[in-house]
Formats: C-alpha cells, structure tokens, sequence
C-alpha cells in the first residue's frame, strides 16, 4: 500500500508544562495531521486508578516488568502505528524521555510504530527548567502540586538535557507561531522525499 509508504510521525518531547502540547496541537493544526497525546488518550483511566507521581526517569534497556507508565505508552505506541498503517500522518505528544535520551529507546519506539526510520522525526520542547515550574504553578493543575514541591526531582539533569538521538529544537520561550514558523523552515529541510 502506498499509503503506508507516506505517512509520517512527529514525535514532541519534553518535559510537563515546556509547551509541548500548545505547539503540537498548533502543528498539527497546521499539518492537518492527526493529533495523538498521551495524557488524553490514558488520564483518565490513569486517574481512576489512584494516579501517581510519575517522574520519568530514563533507561536504555525496556522494562523486564511493565509499569502504569510503560502501559500508557503501549496504549499511545499502538493508537499511532494504528493511524500510520491507515496512511495518516501524526503528531504524538509525550515526554519519551527514555526514547529522545538513548538511541537504543528510540530505535525501539521506530520499530513499533512499524514504518521507516527517515519518516519517525523528533521535536524536542526546550524550555528552562524555572519557566516550567513558574507555569506549572500558573496551570494550578492537581498533577502538577507535587512536582511544584520537589523541582530538582522533576527537573534533574538526566530530563532536562538535549536529546542524544537527531532532533529539531523548539525554543520553549518563543511564542507559538514563532514556533511552528521556526519548526516548518527546519522540518521541510529534513522531510524524506518520496
């Protein structure tokens, strides 16, 4: 099918409250590509579940026993290869601080999503880590309390570095149409030609 040959996956990383999801939505309004964010598609069964305080601590290796954490992401790994299958292109909205840290996690998340590696891009959300608290405090959300309490927990270096696979910056601090503007110029450079 040529479909499948075509579609394409923008994965937005970041930490919570960097602006990842504001300028994905802006994106894939944009694009008109499909948007897929893993809080919406997993809080509210995660909430019911008594939620938890959730710091992405990255790994290389995949986990020899499956977390809340881990489950989310399968649910938003299968909910894109799903929609990549069908010839939709994507805009995926999540942390992946494991897959944009280590080569071997990103490899991995490509293999899943089952189409070539030069269609799966990376934009990663760059946002300095007190602007992240300051917006965290401003959004008031109940998820949020915890960390706005322990930052340097939420905010380590190992979260809040650049990413250590091939990536587009989003400067964290521009505003939204700055952006998508400055994403556009850098994506249409690296998009795969057909």
């Amino acid at each position: 099918m040529t479909e499948e040959l075509t579609s394409q996956a923008i994965i937005v990383c970041g930490v919570p409250a960097s602006g990842k999801t504001t300028f994905a939505h802006d994106l894939a309004r944009e694009l008109r590509w499909t948007f897929l964010d893993l809080d919406t598609l997993t809080n509210p069964l995660f909430e019911h579940m008594g939620g938890e305080f959730l710091v992405d601590v990255p790994t290389a290796q995949p986990p020899v026993r499956a977390s809340v954490n881990d489950i989310r992401y399968t649910c938003l790994f299968d909910t894109t290869k799903e929609n990549l299958a069908l010839g939709n292109s994507v805009i995926v909205v999540a942390p992946f601080t494991s897959e944009r840290t280590f080569p071997e996690a990103w490899d991995r998340l490509i293999e899943r999503l089952a189409i070539p590696a030069g269609r799966v891009h990376l934009a990663w959300m760059d946002t300095p880590p007190e602007e992240v608290v300051n917006r965290m405090v401003l959004r008031g959300a109940a998820r949020d309390l915890e960390k706005v309490k322990d930052p340097e927990r939420f905010l380590s270096p190992d979260v809040t570095c650049a990413p250590g696979v091939e990536h587009i910056r989003i400067d964290g601090l521009l505003a939204p149409r700055q952006q998508i503007e400055h994403f556009l110029q850098d994506f249409g450079v690296r998009q795969p030609v057909s």
